[in-house]
């Protein structure tokens, strides 16, 4: 083209630039050079380059591309085609300033109609989370096309306002516009989102009604949505008449059928699977982990290690430390901790967290805060994971200091700091700060108070025996009151023994939740605190009747990178003889110093002192702690982790042995970490 002249030819030049810009054998980098030696580019060529930087990598660079054509504007100008590839820019770049202002611009060069331009516009806006500026512009839109349709029910649906993604769907189909795939995907999302069976399956029959012709990608759309709504058996179905499957089809079964809790059809599924990439893997474990199974996710992971068919991911890890931290596995979540490093991985804000909650929930909160302060840039969720560690290990002063730098890092705190941060007043009682900090919530920092900081409040304000005011603030409330809250207010009544309030809070708990066992365990052991047996038995026979079961105490303990699991009076761990040999040295020991059982921690309705002496010694915590004595080195801590709450008998024992055998005890239970060492507890008997 040099050679013959054509290159100074503008349409010539045009397509050449196009022709790099867009076709298959892209190199939009070759095709600006080109674009930088036309003297007079046409606007065909100007719009072909702003288009391809808007697909690319950089898409700012369309905007500084238009910014060099608006120099120019004596040459050309800027026409329908052009503003929806800006558009598109910067909805890449989510910069809602420069999307208003080019939506001012269109509207001054009597593009504004321009349904094209229209459309991008809601797309632009839905992106930016902005859905009613995006409905505004579709409201507009004279004559709507499917794409009008299409943008707006995306907006709603992936916006979560699903209800709103519906009911246009509704009036499309009265405007008598023929949906497409695209659609249906969105309305298919919507009705997942909902998580409503009938609505799918309605979204399903709509698909067929129209014709709409199968494809891979709306199959699994299905799939994902009979799945999450419950519908396994229609899901397989599906699953089964697909001519074709990818890994998303099949892992989408896997998940379906673990969050279910049929365990056996998820490993089936898996291991049916034509290629097991890591993306199943992590499905797999992230099912057991999520699912309150992280044992056995832990084995999944040392499967996966050990098969050397996928290389772990960061999601894989996180999934894994999630379920070390659940488990209390500290020596394999600090391996994991090291293969990170070793591996390279990027230290992402997720995994850095995960990280800090591995070690705080494993009791070592020195690691965690190793962890912290080696990361330069801390986001919100950094700074809110190591709060949470404080607040668990009691430690609700270095929460508020480190809440105190956190704002001077400039780092605006969200809901989930101020929940961790309340965690942190309720366990230390600074019921003071505690409500200065619920004050300022909305006022100062502009996160409104949801359900959870309402029930940390009630808890902070019941655990320092402020029951009236916990109840006035329950009235209060500008939302209905969750079981979070009233379980809050329960805890607060077993603590003090307020039988009046605890009937009151327990009958709305059961109102709100009929199958919460917790409710009626509560207060039947309020009613065994003061010895009334014939309302602990009425409450047992109801909890019969209707097929509630206790949750069962579990305490757990790693030892020699396995986890070790005890429930009262347990005989079948293979060291159980030796186990119990040494519980009943430990009460000798604690005999001669002065130790008697605290027979009010009995909660059943056991007559001789001697029996109700011997059904303390066997709980849980108790076998963990001795076979911790037995199985670690002097010089390492007990770490026990517990599923309840522990009781008081537990914790005058656990503060006895740190001092009779000099060493360190870390216990913890659903709410907190106790610190045993020398006889006391870092709780200083506020828990």
């Amino acid at each position: 083209m040099l050679r013959n002249g054509l290159f100074s030819d503008p349409f010539s030049a045009s397509i050449l630039v196009s022709a790099f810009a867009l076709s298959p054998i892209q190199d939009v980098d070759y095709a600006h050079k080109l674009f930088d030696q036309i003297p007079k580019p046409n606007i065909y060529t100007w719009n072909a380059l702003i288009r391809a930087y808007s697909s690319s990598q950089v898409p700012i660079q369309s905007l500084s591309i238009f910014t060099r054509m608006l120099y120019r504007c004596d040459e050309v100008l800027p026409n329908k085609f052009t503003y929806p590839f800006l558009i598109k820019a910067a909805s890449e770049l989510l910069n809602m300033r420069v999307g208003e202002v080019l939506h001012g611009m269109a509207i001054k060069t009597s593009l504004g109609s321009d349904v094209f331009i229209l459309n991008s516009l809601i797309h632009f806006y839905s992106t930016c989370k902005c859905l009613d500026s995006a409905y505004r512009v579709f409201q507009n839109i004279p004559v709507r096309d499917v794409v009008s349709w299409n943008s707006m029910i995306t907006g709603f649906a992936q916006g979560d306002r699903p209800d709103e993604a519906l009911k246009l769907f509704h009036e499309m189909q009265g405007e008598n516009l023929k949906p497409d795939k695209v659609t249906m995907m969105s309305v298919l999302t919507a009705s997942t989102k909902k998580l409503d069976l009938n609505t799918g399956k309605w979204v399903h029959s709509n698909i067929q009604r129209y014709g709409i012709k199968e494809s891979l990608n709306l199959n699994n759309a299905l799939l994902d949505m009979y799945t999450k709504c419950g519908s396994l058996e229609d899901a397989q179905k599906l699953f089964d008449k697909m001519p074709e499957k990818d890994i998303v089809s099949w892992t989408t079964m896997l998940v379906g059928y673990a969050k279910s809790g049929d365990y056996i059809t998820a490993r089936k599924h898996f291991d049916t699977m034509p290629s097991q990439d890591i993306a199943a893997w992590n499905a797999l474990i992230s099912s057991y982990e999520q699912s309150g199974n992280p044992k056995e996710a832990l084995a999944i992971f040392n499967e996966l290690q050990l098969s050397n068919k996928a290389k772990p991911d960061s999601v894989t890890m996180v999934s894994t430390l999630s379920a070390c931290a659940q488990v209390g596995a500290m020596d394999m979540g600090g391996w994991i901790h090291v293969y990170i490093k070793k591996h390279g991985f990027n230290l992402t804000s997720h995994l850095i967290t995960s990280l800090i909650d591995m070690y705080a929930k494993c009791g070592d909160l020195n690691k965690a805060l190793e962890v912290f302060n080696s990361v330069d840039s801390k986001d919100v969720f950094v700074w809110s994971a190591m709060v949470a560690g404080f607040a668990m290990h009691g430690r609700g002063r270095d929460a508020i200091e480190l809440f105190k730098k956190m704002e001077e890092n400039n780092v605006n705190p969200n809901s989930v700091t101020f929940t961790n941060l309340l965690c942190g007043c309720s366990h230390t009682g600074l019921v003071t700060e505690g409500r200065d900090f619920f004050k300022k919530m909305e006022d100062v920092y502009g996160v409104v108070p949801g359900v959870k900081h309402y029930a940390c409040m009630v808890d902070m304000l019941g655990r320092a025996g402020c029951l009236d005011e916990a109840m006035e603030l329950i009235k209060s409330m500008p939302m209905p009151p969750l079981a979070s809250v009233y379980g809050a207010l329960l805890g607060a009544c077993k603590l003090h023994g307020n039988v009046e309030i605890a009937e009151e809070a327990s009958s709305r708990l059961i109102e709100l939740e009929p199958w919460n066992h917790g409710a009626y365990v509560l207060l039947s052991n309020i009613y065994a605190k003061f010895g009334k047996w014939d309302k602990v038995a009425m409450l047992r026979k109801r909890m019969k009747d209707i097929g509630l079961k206790k949750e069962r105490g579990c305490s757990s303990i790693e030892v020699d990178n396995r986890v070790h699991e005890f429930v009262a009076g347990d005989n079948t761990h293979p060291q159980c003889v030796m186990i119990y040999e040494k519980l009943n040295e430990i009460f000798e020991k604690l005999k001669l110093i002065g130790y008697e059982a605290n027979r009010s921690q009995v909660l059943q309705c056991v007559e001789e002192e001697d029996m109700q002496e011997h059904a303390l010694h066997l709980h849980s915590e108790k076998l963990a702690i001795a076979f911790g004595l037995i199985g670690l080195k002097k010089s390492q801590p007990i770490r026990v982790m517990k599923n309840l709450r522990v009781c008081g008998d537990c914790h005058n024992v656990a503060k006895m042995i740190s001092m009779v055998y000099g060493r360190e005890i870390l216990l913890r239970d659903r709410y907190r970490f106790h610190h045993f060492k020398e006889g006391n507890c870092s709780c200083k008997d506020y828990w």
